[in-house]
């Protein structure tokens, strides 16, 4: 089952093929040398904007006459280091040759407006990219993706807020397309704060099997686990300021509702509660009963 930092990713992999569609393979033309562009050759024309003897600025055009890609030379030596591709009559991606190697090493696919809606990196060269970054309609970076092993599958995954802070991450450690482990974080506390849940999926089935929550400065707050993975909690532990455990609780049945809850006591006794009838409401006690100053009307105790 993909997780929902997967099911972003894949959409944005979608968008990013679907932006590189032109007059050719986008990832074909990518993965191409930026050679010298012909001088003269049918669809083609070629320009020396600079004056300096030599074409830097080389259009071709389809046989209605509309621009399906355009090269050109920023940096005079010769060979293409900006390659924007062109459908429906508008530029849909941009490849970039930003070290002036003669390789392209990242693209941006543009939407309808011509903004920029992803950056997609690769560093080496081999068309597989190491890197793909998302932009809102502000500019601003929404998400990134990182695969630094290039096997396609993204390893690391970030979302980001409008002011750039990280609101969740995501890692897959054994490059399995299932991010293991999951931090949330909260954009309203510090920006170096503990994140405020983990999520785990230890035997990478694709469903986080323990949740846990965490005060700002690390402390644990509450540990929630799927003992049989059908993506119900059934059992929950609250920590108190000191990391102690304030309560237990199973749901043993399997319905969402906790029948039986622990409570440890400080002398290393535990009181046990049981809710029998599922409406999140004690029912009654295990001797010796509940702990001090624990009913204000009543308890039930039962047991041995």
């Amino acid at each position: 089952m993909p997780t929902r930092a997967q099911q972003s990713v894949m959409a944005a992999l979608a968008l990013g093929l679907a932006g590189a569609a032109g007059t050719a393979s986008g990832w074909w033309l990518r993965g191409r040398r930026a050679r010298p562009a012909e001088a003269a050759v049918a669809g083609v024309t070629a320009e020396d904007r600079d004056h300096d003897g030599r074409p830097d600025h080389w259009v071709e055009r389809d046989a209605h006459g509309a621009t399906t890609l355009l090269r050109e030379d920023r940096n005079r030596d010769g060979r293409p280091d900006r390659m924007s591709v062109y459908v429906g009559g508008r530029p849909n991606r941009v490849d970039y040759d930003g070290d002036f190697n003669g390789r392209f090493d990242h693209t941006d696919d543009l939407g309808a407006d011509g903004r920029v809606l992803f950056t997609r990196t690769d560093a080496d060269w081999n068309t597989v990219p190491e890197r793909w970054v998302q932009f809102n309609a502000q500019g601003r970076e929404t998400g990134e993706w990182v695969d630094p092993d290039q096997d396609t599958i993204p390893d690391r995954y970030r979302a980001l807020d409008a002011r750039g802070r990280v609101t969740e991450e995501g890692v897959d450690s054994n490059g399995d397309g299932l991010y293991e482990v999951n931090r949330i974080f909260n954009p309203r506390w510090p920006a170096d704060a503990h994140p405020v849940r983990i999520e785990r999926d230890a035997d990478r089935d694709g469903v986080y099997e323990r949740r846990e929550t965490y005060t700002r400065d690390g402390r644990p707050k509450a540990v929630q686990i799927d003992t049989d993975g059908d993506g119900t909690r059934d059992r929950m532990t609250l920590f108190g300021p000191a990391g102690q455990v304030i309560k237990d609780g199973s749901d043993l049945d399997g319905d969402g509702y906790f029948e039986l809850w622990r409570y440890p006591q400080a002398d290393g006794t535990v009181r046990v509660a049981h809710d029998e009838d599922g409406d999140q409401d004690t029912d009654y006690w295990e001797r010796p009963g509940p702990p001090g100053g624990w009913c204000a009307l009543r308890c039930v105790t039962r047991g041995p």
